[in-house]
């Protein structure tokens, strides 16, 4: 991360008794070669190139590693607010393994890259910050409970929730800035809706177990520097990443309810009813909201109104979240099967894999990038024809981040994978 990033530190200001601002609280934010008295985490990155001795590069290679880092940054879950998934500009990588670092627990969370700085959470319960090129630690910040959500990067600052109830915001230097406690964990990813006068942070509240009577059950907007704007309150829990665009966010309920808010009020717009769950975080584009269920199908809403556009059927539930090019959408099943459908819902080919697909598949230049329960990570060209895969440890549900030549994901097996 360059310097000016780093030196772009939001001021801390109370919010009421649910935001706390502090100096590192509940993290440690050492950097690798800490004092010694850092628990050890096994995050030791295993660097597979031939580039040199310890991963280092000449000048010449150093070059062509920061040509390499050049891109659109993915700055957040999906790449965008909209969740598009779409990175027009970043060519495929070859496949190989270029380096992996191990935590101490699975890896639901996906990673995001910003300034040659890869950040992804670990349900050890830390956020970690590493070297995009050589997947060298920076530093680490633990909350109390396991890390799922995928961290959103903006101006200057890290936001990211845990299991814990608290969505937490850190510095370039993992130093905690502030905080904010609700009543439910924090798993699907924090968005950002850049409104007047002020952007705002927009995230969701999930549950343990059955939920506790009373709970919120809400859809939340905080200002960057913690304070409270609105709240929306759901009825129910909200288990997938909001959409922001058009200037709203929607966002969908698990037991089948699909909302559009005023992304500056909290006010409700319209909503759509399903009756079957919704685990597929809705994507936008082009004036369509499109989501999974649970049974099979995929819908593109109109944005302005609760209205069916088109209906697609697929072999078996979508939890995988579509992503969205300019005319085609990409979303896997349950069945493992990834599917690609014009945006006017004709389905156009299908890719088969071993086990259920909940990754949400990432679009580059020519080429579909995603996981499967199967334990491989895919690429495969945008005519279904496969251009590689690689086999982890376990299923691999995080969602790929992709910048120019270069692909960044987690595995269930404890692994950050970094292919070149």
């Amino acid at each position: 991360m360059s310097d000016t990033t780093r030196r772009r530190i939001l001021s801390m200001v109370g919010a009421g008794a649910t935001f706390v601002a502090t100096g590192c609280l509940g993290g440690d934010g050492q950097p690798e070669d800490g004092d010694g008295n850092e628990t050890t985490d096994g995050g030791e990155p295993t660097n597979t190139s031939s580039s040199g001795e310890n991963g280092e590069t000449d000048d010449e290679d150093e070059d062509t590693e920061a040509s390499a880092l050049e891109h659109e940054p993915w700055r957040m879950y999906a790449a965008d607010p909209a969740n598009t998934g779409h990175a027009p500009n970043a060519s495929p990588p070859s496949g190989d393994v270029d380096w992996t670092y191990d935590t101490d627990g699975p890896i639901n969370s996906s990673p995001v890259v910003v300034d040659g700085t890869v950040y992804f959470g670990s349900n050890d319960g830390y956020l970690r910050s590493l070297n995009a090129r050589d997947g060298e630690r920076d530093w680490r910040f633990g909350a109390e409970d396991s890390v799922q959500t995928p961290p959103l990067v903006f101006d200057g600052v890290v936001v990211f929730g845990s299991d814990d109830n608290n969505l937490y915001a850190v510095d370039g230097n993992g130093e905690e800035q502030w905080r904010f406690t609700g009543q439910g964990p924090v798993r699907a990813s924090p968005t950002v809706a850049e409104t007047e006068p002020n952007d705002l942070v927009v995230f969701g509240e999930d549950r343990y177990g059955g939920g506790r009577t009373g709970d919120r059950r809400a859809l939340q907007s905080l200002e960057l520097d913690g304070s409270d704007v609105w709240t929306f309150e759901t009825g129910g829990y909200i288990q997938a990443a909001p959409a922001v665009a058009e200037g709203n966010v929607y966002v969908v309920r698990y037991d089948g309810i699909l909302y559009s808010v005023d992304a500056t009020s909290g006010e409700q717009n319209w909503f759509h009813r399903e009756r079957t769950r919704l685990n597929s975080a809705p994507s936008v584009r082009d004036g369509r909201v499109i989501y999974g269920d649970d049974d099979g199908n995929v819908r593109a809403l109109h944005t302005e109104r609760d209205e069916v556009l088109w209906r697609y059927e697929a072999d078996a539930g979508v939890r995988s979240s579509p992503s969205v090019s300019e005319d085609t959408v990409y979303f896997g099943d349950e069945s493992g099967v990834l599917h690609a459908v014009s945006t006017e819902g004709e389905r156009l080919w299908t890719f088969e894999t071993g086990d259920g697909i909940r990754s949400s598949p990432a679009v580059g230049d020519g080429y579909v990038a995603f996981g499967s329960r199967d334990g491989s990570v895919y690429a495969v060209d945008t005519e279904g024809e496969r251009l590689w895969s690689h086999e982890t440890g376990r299923a691999v549900e995080s969602s790929p981040a992709i910048i120019d030549g270069r692909l960044y994901v987690g595995s269930i097996d404890r692994t950050l994978y970094g292919f070149v």
